[in-house]
């Protein structure tokens, strides 16, 4: 069976304690099986990876832990030891095993280390420096039990190795300085990978034979801060003999990201999942705008659609009123004033008045692109 789970893993957003409540309770009842707690925004966790947490947060972690495990679900803590601490290597060691300390004694027994997202050269010489960080880790937990330790490496999709995957030096001398049975975390030929096939992980297990979790970044947003997607978990074909696992890392918004997880239990229909959450029928209308990334809807070319789309844009926007309704107002007034600017791209002759109107709501850079290729049509 293929393990599925949470990874609190983006950019942009720190939640709350009762959020991720919230999300446990969520990934409990849709019985699935862990939760990756490693945001960036934690300072701790990345920027200052080096420093011990104050004994307050501590606390917190303890009764997060505590939850997660009366619940069912596996806390693994992740922790990211790859930005330069102004410590030389021993230094960094002995504080990486200090932290991992820490959290042991407020309970947690399952960790993550990530090397995603550093700005460093790619070759053998960071895949030695992160195998010896794992197997130092792996050597301070010493426990037996399965996937106790898992990672994300500094190549961590197909595009990163700039080349054919068996090229990366960085991959090679990784997978010779770990022990194989260190679970892998990996998001496909891409970071937001339009499909993920067992043929995709069987070409990365012919560099590292590694069990692979799949970090799938299909709903992520951070990328993409005025969109957020919500429809059907589409493109993944992935079978046990490929990955032990999937883990979602999408928005940070508790209820959006539990809709998120019911798509990717795909045991309901989007609409029956919205209708639970308490969304109004007119946004089945919308649906097609939101649906995921790579889902493109060419209906607003027609004038008559963007202005019945409007229409239901304005009643989600001013008369739906529900915490749901909080987390996806950014996105739905976004998307109200988009549908405004087109329709005035299209009705408006008086550029100077479009001009000055779009300058209120847009970016100068988008507005010189904008208003740049209105010009050379």
């Amino acid at each position: 069976m293929i393990i599925k789970g949470y990874i609190e893993g983006y950019y942009g957003r720190l939640m709350s304690w009762e959020d991720r409540s919230f999300l446990l309770k969520t990934l409990s009842k849709l019985s699935m099986d862990f939760y990756i707690y490693g945001p960036k925004e934690d300072p701790f966790h990345r920027s200052n990876w080096s420093t011990p947490y104050p004994n307050d947060t501590l606390m917190k972690f303890q009764s997060f832990r505590q939850e997660a495990s009366r619940l069912g679900v596996r806390p693994y803590f992740a922790l990211s030891p790859g930005l330069p601490s102004g410590k030389n290597k021993q230094e960094e060691h002995k504080a990486l095993k200090e932290k991992i300390k820490q959290l042991v004694n407020v309970g947690f027994d399952d960790f993550a280390i990530f090397f995603d997202d550093l700005d460093s050269e790619r070759n053998g010489n960071l895949g030695k420096s992160h195998g010896e960080i794992l197997n130092a880790v792996q050597a301070i937990l010493n426990v037996n039990k399965e996937d106790s330790l898992i990672f994300c490496p500094t190549v961590y999709c197909d595009s990163f190795a700039k080349g054919p995957l068996s090229d990366s030096d960085y991959l090679k001398v990784l997978s010779k300085e770990i022990p194989a049975n260190i679970p892998m975390l990996w998001t496909g030929k891409e970071v937001v990978s339009k499909t993920i096939s067992d043929i995709d992980i069987l070409a990365v297990k012919e560099v590292i034979s590694n069990p692979i979790i799949i970090w799938d970044n299909y709903y992520a947003n951070d990328y993409c801060p005025t969109n957020f997607f919500i429809g059907p978990h589409e493109g993944r074909n992935l079978s046990e003999e490929s990955v032990i696992g999937l883990g979602i890392n999408p928005t940070g918004l508790p209820i959006t990201d539990s809709i998120i997880l019911s798509q990717v239990k795909g045991s309901q229909g989007t609409e029956e999942i919205l209708k639970h959450y308490g969304v109004p029928d007119c946004f089945k209308e919308l649906i097609p705008f939101f649906r995921g990334p790579f889902h493109i809807d060419s209906s607003l070319l027609d004038i008559n659609k963007v202005k019945s789309i409007r229409v239901l844009s304005t009643q989600l926007c001013m008369e739906w009123k529900s915490d749901l309704q909080l987390e996806w107002s950014p996105f739905l007034w976004t998307f109200f004033n988009d549908l405004n600017f087109l329709l005035k791209l299209k009705q408006t002759a008086n550029k100077k008045e479009l001009e000055q109107w779009a300058s209120r709501r847009y970016s100068n850079p988008l507005l010189k692109v904008i208003f740049t290729a209105e010009e050379n049509n």
